[in-house]
């Protein structure tokens, strides 16, 4: 099948998806009335739960989907395996640990300002990168792929840890907060947080779009990137930056929504040749992923909402055992 017709495909999956999304709900909207409102037509209230609250959390759900499936081919690409991802390697819960450190200093039951909190969760990523870098550091053969994977397994669980007992620190309000933000919810989204997620999509994705060729080089190893003039090292380092500057803002607003990362790239791997096309691929279908796994948790239990983040971890775990059994072979 011709590329332009799969990326037709997947564009109308993903239109179908924000449709089922910003139709769906306590407050359902039938397609002839969400038409109507969408060209004024509708009545107040109508016209308050879509613009107000549906079309920025199916934006936000789609910004953060596709930001955590870029940082999880960029982190595949630079270790050269296909486990990586930010969850993984404890991108998303240094950024978690830091937003709740702020949190407890700042001791308010109110939260963090919405524009500054990716500036937050990057100090948070930026350390666990720090880390990453410090502990797979070879003086020899520079950052070794392998030991950057179980490093980054090792300071995620660790984090984790931490996370765990600062619960115990927070006063009801805070703890309430900060469970629901952890899920991976994205339900009380609103314009704010997608005027602050959007600018870091408009600039890294050029960013690395204007490599491509240098991923595809990475895939391979070291010698053979290093005998067509790459520098490895620096690009490894400027990727693992790049991945930080997509995953720690996605976090910071939605909360930790795991296995986008992980999952999203072998799907755009199997459809793409190069990171030319792999790269909206993984913007295209991770935000999709996202935008329906946040619909599907509007609509699975009556009178309730299941956070995004569960649906695509009921997704992604299976995916993960599955990758885990196949690399064992």
């Amino acid at each position: 099948m011709k590329v332009r017709w799969k990326f037709i495909i997947i564009a109308t999956f993903i239109l179908l998806g924000f449709i089922y999304s910003i139709s769906t709900g306590q407050s359902s909207l039938s397609l002839p009335e969400l038409w109507q409102t969408i060209w004024g037509n509708g009545t107040a209230r109508q016209e308050l739960v879509l613009f107000q609250f549906r079309i920025p959390r199916m934006l936000l759900a789609f910004l953060v989907g596709g930001a955590l499936a870029l940082a999880g081919m960029l982190l595949q690409a630079i270790s050269r395996n296909a486990l990586a991802d930010p969850g993984i390697l404890g991108i998303n819960a240094g950024a978690g640990l830091s937003m709740m450190l702020f949190l407890l200093l700042q001791n308010s039951s109110t939260g963090l300002h919405t524009n500054v909190q990716p500036f937050y969760a990057l100090i948070g990523g930026f350390i666990v990168v720090a880390l990453l870098f410090l502990l797979s550091y070879d003086r020899h053969h520079g950052i070794i792929p392998i030991r950057l994977i179980y490093t980054g397994v090792a300071i995620a669980a660790a984090i984790s840890a931490c996370l765990i007992v600062l619960t115990y620190v927070l006063d009801p309000s805070q703890y309430q907060m900060i469970k629901v933000w952890l899920a991976g919810n994205i339900g009380n989204s609103n314009w704010n947080h997608v005027y602050a997620m959007l600018p870091w999509v408009i600039i890294i994705v050029p960013l690395i779009l204007r490599h491509h060729r240098i991923l595809d080089v990475l895939k391979f190893h070291d010698p053979v990137a290093i005998s067509v003039g790459v520098s490895v090292n620096k690009y490894r380092i400027w990727f693992l930056v790049c991945s930080v500057l997509l995953a720690a803002p996605a976090v910071a607003v939605s909360g930790s929504i795991g296995f986008v990362g992980l999952v999203v790239p072998h799907l755009v791997r199997r459809l793409f040749r190069g990171h030319k096309l792999m790269i909206p691929g993984c913007l295209l279908i991770g935000g999709g992923l996202v935008v329906i796994a946040d619909a599907l948790g509007k609509m699975a239990v009556a009178n309730t909402e299941i956070p995004a983040g569960v649906i695509v971890a009921l997704i992604g775990a299976p995916y993960f055992l599955y990758l885990l059994i196949k690399s064992d072979k």
